[in-house]
């Protein structure tokens, strides 16, 4: 379900880890950072050399970059469709998560810019550094959504910081920068999501990954949403659920 990376300036990300985020959510990735007071954002949708050509050219830029690696859960898997998206001449952003807002079907721009078109755009160009606003803006994405704003100063915004972690001066939106390139990923279909499971049938391989939190769970703990079009576990299921009653 994607995954943001924050690379403070003076830490510098390892490849290996970069490749693990590129595996682990492979329909491409976007960069954003600032050079010569803009802000740059670069797309790379199938090559993860190039995708890293254009990491080396922002690390020596000095400043902080942001990093968004995708899984798709609504619109085309294309370039426009990768993050960061434009609020403003001055705002960029990165989103992890899934929005619980409408999205038509076959929708070609997927939820994140459905969230930023209808409601971010008409913000004030500086509202990043407006604590109501972020604290509003947090509060409606909900808990399990997290997004991350970098500003023409070259400043980052975490909105939902303690839903990702810190991990050595890195912060990470999700675990699935830890995990090498897995099997067990549920490549599924609507009617039967098991049937296609990429498992060995003598592997004693009895979970997957929930593309809410991505969790690995036990796989009689998790099943197929029709709403949010995603395999999802019991406790994001039942949080979700919860949320809905309020």
């Amino acid at each position: 379900m994607c995954i943001i990376a924050i690379q403070p300036k003076g830490i510098r990300i390892k490849e290996n880890i970069l490749r693990n985020c590129w595996e682990s959510n492979n329909d491409g990735a976007g960069i954003m950072y600032v050079e010569n007071n803009k802000i740059i954002v670069q797309r790379e949708l199938h090559d993860f050399n190039e995708f890293m050509r254009i990491k080396r050219h922002a690390d020596k830029t000095g400043g902080n970059i942001v990093i968004h690696f995708r899984i798709a859960t609504s619109g085309g898997i294309n370039e426009k469709n990768l993050h960061p998206f434009k609020v403003n001449e001055s705002v960029y952003f990165c989103h992890n998560g899934i929005l619980d807002i409408d999205v038509p079907a076959n929708s070609p721009i997927n939820d994140t810019q459905i969230f930023n078109n209808y409601f971010m755009k008409g913000l004030p160009v500086d509202f990043v550094n407006n604590n109501s606003i972020m604290q509003l803006l947090e509060y409606s994405i909900g808990d399990r959504n997290k997004f991350v704003f970098l500003d023409i100063t070259g400043q980052f915004h975490i909105l939902n910081e303690r839903a990702g972690r810190w991990d050595n001066g890195i912060w990470y939106s999700n675990d699935s920068y830890k995990r090498d390139v897995y099997s067990y990923y549920p490549k599924f279909n609507k009617n039967n999501p098991f049937d296609s499971l990429d498992i060995d049938e003598d592997e004693d391989t009895d979970f997957c990954v929930c593309e809410s939190c991505d969790d690995i769970v036990n796989i009689d703990d998790i099943q197929y949403d029709n709403y949010f079009d995603i395999m999802i576990c019991k406790k994001c299921k039942d949080s979700i659920l919860e949320y809905s009653l309020k």
